[in-house]
């Protein structure tokens, strides 16, 4: 009996505080809620896309029952789900959302509306909340974590808030990929987009000008057209600015980028050849190579599968960082998700003679261990994809034309102890064929 005396003063205990949140309405106990502690459920996800050509943002809200219509706020600066938390730039807001106002379960912000204008390159953060039919307000949503505040430290604190942000970041119209500088040439690339024509190309140090009819589509991209042009005859190790222009010489978009030195190839260090047991283990191994003047090493993690497709006996024309011919009798393939690791003495640049499928690679580098939290931290650097049988013509010693496989260059500075990681962002393989690092020259300048 003592038992299910405490179980039944637990439920009145229970039930006396229910009892506080409602209040008799007359005689005849007909209860109601007491409006002051009802609050509307929050959506129940949020997620936005944009199109590169237009611009607009294609927004989707998971909706919930009894809610009369959302409110979407924009910023170009963090947005979380607390709203008592200041927001230090400007914040845009799209009231009176309603379910009938979707398209497919989506509704579309236009490029130019009248609040704001869709900006190329630019990180934007949102957040969604429900107003019910009785006009309850929910809590706002973001991406589902939560973060109120009360942590004292203040790197643990902006961590934690950083996990509630919701942000998409709107791609840039024009660039020049790593692989694209060249000591005497940069490959410039952009999106062809709905709101501009663009016309010419202008290199403005000289005022030089070419017609964009000049220019080449990419085959890598369907869903949006993308052109490049080589731009040659550049100085070495030189920053140069090129816009893009339309018919009636207005700039629509503008990229700063510098040439590269020459590699210096009296100083390359290199990994081209790996016995099995070197590189390929069991599930959880780890592998280590390092070049024969153990200068710099590359470690592939076999954390979700043993690598494979090893031989020694190949014949795999590659690009060689002075765009000569290798040809590599040795293979490996990094498989799924496995990282690779890479420790070099100082700055530089590696090159990765590989085939992807295609494979994008996050490059980090190490920054050490969080005094906090004891745990490795690394930091994002750049990203590389290895592309699929992406091959460039290249003439050798003999005098016969071989289809090599390009080279990736990664630029690696700044890690602690000489530590980077590569890491897959998604279960794709990869063939390597070498590796080869390069110092900064010193002398010559980066």
């Amino acid at each position: 009996m003592k038992k299910t005396f405490k179980y039944i003063m637990t439920v009145a205990v229970v039930l006396t505080g229910l009892l506080q949140l409602v209040s008799c309405k007359d005689s005849n106990n007909d209860w109601t809620t007491d409006p002051s502690v009802t609050k509307q459920r929050p959506p129940t996800s949020l997620s936005v896309e944009v199109d590169s050509a237009t611009l607009d943002l294609s927004v989707q809200i998971g909706t919930i029952a009894n809610a009369a219509s959302y409110d979407l706020q924009i910023s170009e600066s963090p947005l979380t789900s607390n709203a008592s938390l200041p927001v230090e730039g400007e914040v845009f807001t799209i009231s009176n959302i309603k379910e009938a106002d979707f398209v497919n379960g989506k509704i579309t912000i236009a490029r130019k509306n009248d609040q704001f204008e869709v900006k190329n390159n630019t990180t934007y953060y949102f957040r969604v909340r429900a107003i019910g039919k009785d006009n309850t307000v929910s809590n706002w949503y973001t991406n589902g974590m939560l973060y109120y505040g009360g942590i004292g430290n203040e790197k643990t604190a902006q961590k934690m808030k950083e996990n509630t942000y919701y942000k998409l970041d709107i791609p840039t119209m024009i660039w020049v990929g790593d692989n694209d500088i060249d000591p005497d040439a940069l490959t410039i690339s952009w999106y062809e987009v709905d709101f501009a024509t663009v016309a010419k190309i202008r290199e403005e140090a000289s005022g030089a000008e070419v017609d964009a009819s000049e220019a080449t589509q990419s085959e890598e991209y369907t869903k949006t057209k993308v052109w490049f042009y080589k731009w040659d005859g550049l100085e070495a190790n030189k920053e140069y600015t090129f816009t893009l222009r339309d018919s009636e010489n207005n700039v629509i978009a503008t990229i700063v980028k510098a040439t590269e030195t020459a590699p210096n190839m009296s100083l390359a260090h290199s990994i081209l050849s790996w016995e099995k047991s070197d590189v390929i283990g069991v599930k959880g191994e780890s592998k280590t190579v390092w070049d024969s003047d153990n200068y710099f090493a590359i470690t592939f993690n076999e954390e979700s599968a043993a690598n494979a497709g090893w031989t020694n006996t190949g014949k795999y024309y590659c690009q060689t960082p002075d765009k000569k011919v290798y040809t590599s009798p040795y293979r490996v393939q990094s498989k799924n998700t496995n990282t690779l690791e890479v420790k070099v003495p100082e700055d530089g640049r590696l090159y990765l003679y590989a085939n992807g499928s295609p494979t994008t690679y996050v490059v980090s580098k190490y920054m050490g261990i969080d005094a906090d939290t004891q745990e490795d931290v690394w930091e994002e650097i750049q990203r590389v994809t290895v592309k699929k049988d992406d091959k460039i013509s290249i003439v050798d010693d003999g005098g016969s034309s071989r289809n090599c496989f390009k080279f990736v260059k990664i630029k690696l500075s700044g890690a602690t102890d000489g530590k980077y990681k590569l890491a897959p962002t998604a279960s794709k393989s990869c063939y390597f064929y070498g590796f080869v690092f390069i110092p900064n020259d010193t002398n010559a300048g980066q």
